[in-house]
């Protein structure tokens, strides 16, 4: 069950919004952060990623997959996917540049557009495995009634799914590597503490960045 309350002025800076001397992010983006000189840690991070050693990297992930890699066409990552530019990207680099084998998997959102669906099914169609979970629409549908209501976000029981599905999946057919789009998280100036990090701390990062005080 939700909280009976939850700090939403608290949760988006309200009511002083600031803006990002560099962009035109906010304050209101949660777990957001402004340096002394009132640059947003989305930004840093990007000034960060100019000055890495992208060769020394390559290596890094070329050993990494040769290890994971399937000798039987079996899968071998699971690549949590909508059908969106970072993750098809990183499949599609995955099995054709690679020689990996990806498994995508995607939860379903609330309703699909007609681009979602589309961008969804080219993912598919690309030569790609899928697996779809798709939630009881009418618990769906509750849960996503509550956190407007409490929260001020009807996206929020969908990353419940989102982060637990893949995770799942992985775990049942026996799948050691998953690998992300983006951290969306580092990437969009959120906590960074996870910036080098390629793996999830249960019992802190769940509940802080994904569930989100519920």
């Amino acid at each position: 069950m939700l909280k009976e309350s939850f700090p939403v002025s608290e949760y988006y800076k309200l009511p002083e919004v600031k803006y990002c001397r560099k962009c035109i992010i906010s304050t209101q983006r949660p777990r957001i952060h402004f340096d002394e000189d009132g640059v947003c840690r989305a930004c840093r991070f990007a000034e960060k990623k100019q000055n890495a050693n992208w060769e020394e990297r390559e290596e890094q992930l070329r050993g990494l997959l040769k290890k994971h890699r399937s000798n039987d066409g079996s899968w071998d990552v699971v690549v949590p996917s909508s059908g969106g530019k970072d993750s098809a990207f990183v499949a599609h680099k995955l099995k054709y540049e690679y020689n990996m084998h990806p498994l995508t998997v995607t939860w379903a959102p609330h309703i699909y557009t007609g681009v979602g669906w589309y961008n969804f099914q080219a993912l598919v169609h690309s030569g790609l495995d899928n697996v779809l979970g798709t939630p009881d629409g009418l618990l769906h549908r509750i849960l996503t009634r509550a956190s407007l209501i409490k929260m001020g976000d009807i996206f929020q029981p969908f990353i419940y799914g989102q982060k637990a599905f893949p995770i799942s999946t992985a775990v049942r057919y026996g799948i050691p590597l998953i690998m992300y789009g983006e951290n969306g998280e580092v990437e969009y100036g959120g906590d960074s503490k996870n910036e080098e990090l390629p793996t999830h701390n249960i019992t802190s990062d769940i509940e802080k960045h994904y569930i989100s005080g519920f």
